[in-house]
């Protein structure tokens, strides 16, 4: 089974997501925002990232830069969600391996998720 961590402080959204990729048979992890998220057992890897860019103690874009730029998660893909930010404004700084913008089509983000991890 296919694990995915995912990072958003917005609850509705991340219930939505962990249904919805759970019935999809996928293991899903959430965190609510990036002190809970770096509490995570670290010796576990997902198979894929998803954050969202803007958390009440962080922002995505520098989560993302932290797995891109550690040894341990650098081959793991990560899919940016924002609803106010577009990939042009942040792609140097994280270099997603995809982009969701807010708010999204939920059959997107599925065929999104599956062509990433298909790629890894």
């Amino acid at each position: 089974m296919r694990k995915i961590y995912i990072v958003e402080d917005d609850d509705s959204i991340r219930e939505i997501l962990e249904i919805f990729l759970t019935s999809e048979d996928y293991s899903v992890q959430s965190f609510e925002n990036v002190k809970e998220f770096d509490q995570r057992n670290k010796e576990e890897k997902p198979d894929l990232y998803l954050f969202d860019v803007m958390l009440p103690d962080g922002s995505g874009i520098d989560l993302c830069s932290q797995i891109k730029t550690s040894r341990e998660n650098a081959e793991i893909p990560v899919l940016i969600m924002s609803a106010h930010a577009q990939l042009k404004n942040f792609a140097d700084d994280c270099q997603p391996d995809g982009f969701i913008s807010k708010p999204f089509d939920i059959d997107h983000l599925l065929l999104q998720i599956q062509e990433i991890i298909a790629r890894k």
